[in-house]
């Protein structure tokens, strides 16, 4: 049996050494004590709008050809089929089973999202025509469309922002004659003639200044209806009972990125077409150029 010192009680005198932890078990520690520092002192980073534009073609369609017409067909029958779309979705006429053994591309439109990707789908048959006879009146019909039903949906903040930047870029681009990317000439510039007159001008700076002004109030309503919880950047609304206690700044923290987004909506265009003038011929500044 061995002996234990005199002076000594037991372990409550042993002493013991420092274990060095493997270093991956330090790294986990580590991230877990400071995750929540991380998550409140990382800022949200901004959002940036997607934007898809397919090739264009390399000379514009002959006008009164059969491609034209073609063309002219497919962007009658798609502006119908989306009006048809939406109409059903605000008269209801898919709920509750009624819309079973109807094609999708008939049914009632379920989210802002569905009408903006079949917009958008238009927007790119006529960028890729590069034909400004057909481009611009179409466009600025699109473009008409969206504002109109904005809202008469619950408020989609990426859907909504994206197609818009896809508009104020196309718009942007036909009025300078430029590739919003590589900067070159577009296929339909002849000389210095403009793609755009004088009176579409007008009308799609009015377009553009009412649609801002119609998100403003979207993105308005869209708060005063969140009592009870709050916007996320999904544009769905949280009512869970720990978001209920928040108090009204703290509620709408998530729903100022797009307030600021909100700002930028067709700014590119309204940039162009801010000092257009009262018509008189020549170059505008930003490179317009008015009749």
């Amino acid at each position: 049996m061995s002996n234990i010192p005199a002076d000594s009680d037991g372990d409550s005198d042993v002493e013991f050494e420092d274990i060095p932890l493997p270093s991956h078990q330090r790294a986990a520690d580590d991230t877990s004590a400071s995750i929540h520092s991380v998550s409140f002192q990382t800022p949200r980073q901004p959002w940036v709008p997607t934007l898809f534009l397919p090739e264009q073609r390399a000379e514009p369609i002959r006008p009164g050809s059969e491609e034209e017409t073609q063309l002219r067909g497919r962007l009658s029958t798609g502006m119908e089929r989306i009006n048809y779309r939406h109409m059903k979705s605000q008269m209801g006429m898919d709920e509750s089973g009624s819309g079973s053994g109807v094609r999708a591309s008939e049914r009632q439109f379920e989210s802002f999202g569905e009408l903006a990707a079949e917009v958008g789908g238009l927007v790119d048959i006529l960028w890729a025509s590069a034909s400004p006879s057909i481009q611009v009146e179409g466009l600025i019909s699109l473009a008409g469309l969206i504002e109109m039903t904005l809202p008469t949906y619950m408020f989609d903040p990426e859907a909504t922002l994206n197609i818009l930047h896809k508009f104020d870029v196309v718009f942007a681009a036909l009025c300078t004659g430029l590739h919003p990317t590589t900067h070159h000439r577009l296929p339909g510039m002849v000389g210095d003639r403009p793609l755009v007159t004088q009176t579409q001008k007008v009308r799609i700076r009015s377009l553009a200044e009412g649609t801002r002004t119609r998100i403003f109030s979207c993105l308005n309503e869209s708060e005063s209806n969140d009592k009870n919880g709050y916007i996320d950047r999904d544009g769905k609304v949280d009512e869970s009972e720990e978001n209920s206690d928040i108090e009204d700044d703290d509620a709408n923290v998530s729903a100022q990125p797009w307030m600021m987004e909100a700002a930028n909506v067709y700014d590119k265009t309204l940039m162009l077409l801010a000092d257009q003038g009262d018509g008189a011929g020549g170059e505008l500044e930003g490179g317009c150029f008015a009749d």
